[in-house]
């Protein structure tokens, strides 16, 4: 399959478009070749790690909303030598012309591979636009980043190396960069049978290891096994106001993964446009799509802070009272944030007055979706 080699000025899961793309060529700096006393070999298992054992569990394959939205997402033939390569890729600097950044600078694994910074800084030192999201679950996305613009991992993996502010690398030097380096043409063989590295291969390699990243060991999920016998007061009561119809949290966030495939306008602002940033609006230039973003998943939504397309909150707390209290006007705002939750859209927003206790235990409730197991894998850490 012939993946995005022509597209690749985007950047990172939540990114934006280049504005200087145009139709020329864009510059990349030349890619610096590492010195022996520069590089750093990865340290891999003998034994390669599990990757194509790794399973959802039945009950997320039963599930109404992934059985629904999963059909729109992407499988992958997950080997334990694809997965492997794709590991040694997303963690590697030298996919990047200065060898300085990799995937792995921006999605960092205790952060559920989200970023802890608002916006994140690459090769050329300056901020993205939009927040760094977390990987995990991708089997049940199909269209990425914040403004959907891509259909498809494959479709995405090679957009950040290309991109100039991101990790600026020619992606048509990047096969033959690789190839001289010693430990790829051995990693490419184990995982397609021959040394030959190309593009193709790159995006493959990638896509299987980020495909391995699964999300359901929460003590959520402990709590659906056992009735939520271990959950404390604060965490049921924040439960009963997640899943409560007034509040319609799990309108947006439903199914056992918390998301939607929709994009929503979620009242951050009246005109988001001219806040610099109108989300599909930028690349439909329609008005009912300003400010319309990614429904993220709220898995992990514990450990990947800050909050929102543009990291404008620092803890879950502000999401919280934001929702509760502060949701502005707008001409399109989605109907599910207005009184009646029904009828069309750019109603008066809702004003849920949460007490003190509803808020706390909403946030204690929230940090139960946290699975730390992806956080401390090492199938899943860098090599180098």
């Amino acid at each position: 399959m012939t993946r995005g080699t022509k597209v690749f000025i985007t950047l990172l899961l939540g990114a934006t478009v280049y504005a200087g793309a145009g139709c020329n060529k864009v510059q990349h700096p030349e890619p610096e070749l590492p010195t022996p006393e520069t590089l750093v070999l990865p340290n891999l298992p003998e034994t390669p790690y599990g990757y194509a054992e790794m399973q959802f569990p039945e009950a997320w394959l039963n599930d109404p909303a992934l059985a629904l939205f999963g059909g729109f997402g992407e499988t992958a033939n997950i080997t334990d030598a694809g997965a492997t390569l794709g590991r040694v890729l997303f963690h590697d600097v030298q996919l990047s012309a200065d060898n300085t950044v990799s995937c792995g600078s921006c999605h960092h694994q205790e952060h559920a591979f989200a970023d802890a910074t608002s916006r994140s800084v690459g090769i050329s030192g300056t901020p993205l636009l939009r927040n760094t999201p977390g990987l995990f679950n991708l089997r049940y996305q199909r269209r990425l980043f914040w403004d959907l613009r891509v259909a498809g991992l494959a479709n995405q993996v090679l957009q950040p190396i290309g991109h100039p502010d991101e990790m600026g690398m020619d992606l048509e030097e990047l096969a033959d960069k690789l190839d001289a380096l010693p430990y790829y043409p051995a990693l490419f063989e184990a995982a397609f049978g021959d040394a030959h590295i190309s593009l193709d291969r790159i995006t493959d390699g990638l896509v299987q290891f980020l495909m391995s990243i699964r999300s359901h060991q929460s003590r959520y999920d402990e709590g659906l096994a056992n009735g939520f016998a271990s959950f404390t007061s604060s965490e049921l009561t924040g439960k009963e106001v997640f899943f409560r119809g007034d509040t319609r949290c799990n309108q947006c966030h439903s199914g056992l993964n918390f998301f939607s495939t929709q994009a929503f306008i979620n009242g951050l602002e009246m005109d988001y446009g001219a806040v610099g940033d109108a989300g599909i609006g930028e690349l439909s230039g329609s008005p009912t799509d300003d400010g319309r973003f990614k429904t993220v998943s709220l898995r992990n939504v514990g450990v990947t802070a800050p909050y929102m397309h543009d990291g404008r909150f620092a803890d879950l707390r502000a999401v919280v009272d934001f929702y509760s209290d502060n949701i502005v006007q707008h001409p399109y705002l989605d109907e599910r944030f207005s009184d009646n939750g029904i009828g069309p859209p750019g109603q008066e927003p809702y004003r849920l007055e949460l007490t003190e206790t509803e808020r706390v235990g909403l946030v204690d409730f929230l940090h139960t979706l946290s699975d730390t197991s992806i956080t401390v894998n090492p199938a899943f850490s860098s090599p180098f």
